[in-house]
């Protein structure tokens, strides 16, 4: 029996050092034969290929900078019309309302003039009375002189001639009289003309005080009043573009100008500067001259400028001759254009004379015909290979 144990024992033991090895071996030869039939990929050496470009060839052309800026209507001339005489006004002018438009030379307001056409009668007799005393004096002093000359004749002694005994003073005194009179009868109707009051220009009455029936006082505000002649735009623009722009009376730049709320447009030229930078902003003020704001006159037609309105005007300003007009987007960002040359990237820097909106003009970095590069590169760098896109032609 223990023989037959022994023997149990030993073949057990030979089972656990057999067994692992064959599955090793097994598991090598598998290994080597799946190798062996792995298929093998002949890998080919890289193929460098040039970027693909978009191009666009430019030429120059004759440009004229537009600066865009935003103002605001305004009265050119506006003045507050006071009266010079206190009294109750008894007659208005139907167009004297908020919105109306007077005439120049044209009645606006009647003042009673009543007691001040009493006042000239009064001053009229006043100025007689005292033309009358100087005659009257007059003919006293040649009494006098001639008093002085019988009493020289009859008087052994030499009688002295006096400015006194010949009445100068009195005669003097006289006519101060009367030209005091003059003075006050021209003062009487200086004032009884001026219970008429007449619109100085073409004007709209901007805003109203008074109305028939009312009592004013002297200096009392009757009316604010525009000059419909003209209007004008002040409007800021940044100072790197104001020497761009033409500034004079009479042949200034001109300009389109636009309401932002209405639409309407009308024709200006700008005619001077406010001659300061706003605080804020830091920008020039701009004045913009508007000429028949209303379309009464040679403009008849037009639409009606309105005052205060909000409007973009749209300067003409410097003429660039030989420019090249590009997108903005070309520019890149270290301020250069990427050219297209033979088959080659060529980075070029430009210095672009004036920039508008999207658009970007160069004068002197550029050739008629260059082929500038339109299409973006992740890499570029000056001399490498590009291609150029199908359909594109040099």
């Amino acid at each position: 029996m223990k023989r037959i144990a022994s023997q149990t024992s030993l073949g057990v033991t030979l089972l656990k050092i057999i067994l692992p090895v064959c599955l090793i071996a097994l598991g090598v030869t598998g290994f080597w034969y799946y190798k062996s039939k792995v298929v093998k990929f002949k890998r080919n050496p890289a193929v460098k290929t040039a970027p693909v470009v978009d191009i666009m060839k430019v030429n120059p052309s004759r440009v004229t900078a537009q600066i865009r800026a935003m103002g605001t209507v305004q009265a050119d001339r506006e003045v507050v019309i006071k009266s010079q005489v206190a009294g109750t006004v008894i007659q208005v002018a139907p167009e004297f309302v908020q919105g109306g438009l007077i005439r120049k030379g044209q009645l606006m307001v009647r003042i009673d003039p009543a007691d001040y056409a009493l006042a000239v009668n009064k001053a009229q007799s006043a100025l007689a009375q005292a033309q009358a005393d100087f005659e009257i004096e007059k003919g006293r002093q040649q009494i006098a002189r001639e008093e002085l000359k019988l009493m020289s004749m009859m008087s052994p002694n030499e009688v002295q001639e006096t400015s006194l005994v010949l009445r100068k003073p009195q005669l003097e005194q006289a006519g101060a009289a009367v030209a005091s009179a003059q003075s006050d009868l021209e003062t009487a109707r200086l004032d009884l003309e001026r219970t008429r009051i007449i619109a100085p220009f073409h004007a709209l009455v901007r805003s109203k005080e008074v109305d028939a029936g009312a009592m004013t006082a002297a200096q009392g505000a009757l009316a604010t009043l525009v000059d419909v002649t003209c209007y004008q735009v002040e409007v800021q623009v940044p100072l790197d573009r104001l020497d761009r722009i033409r500034v004079h009376e009479t042949n200034g730049s001109p300009v389109r100008i636009r309401s932002l709320y209405a639409g309407r447009e009308w024709d200006g030229r700008v005619v001077r500067t406010t001659g300061a930078v706003t605080e804020q902003s830091r920008m020039a003020g701009v004045i913009i001259r508007v000429d028949d704001p209303l379309g009464l006159g040679s403009a008849k037609g037009r639409p009606a400028m309105l005052l205060d309105d909000h409007v973009e005007a749209l300067i003409e300003g410097q003429v660039f001759d030989n420019v090249f007009s590009l997108p903005r987007t070309l520019i890149r960002e270290d301020s250069s254009l990427w050219i297209y040359k033979d088959g080659r990237l060529e980075i070029r820097k430009v210095a672009p004379v004036w920039i508008e909106n999207d658009r970007v003009f160069i004068q002197s970095e550029l050739s008629p015909g260059d082929l500038v590069v339109c299409s973006d590169l992740s890499a570029p760098v000056s001399g490498m290979a590009v291609t150029l896109a199908l359909g594109e032609s040099r």
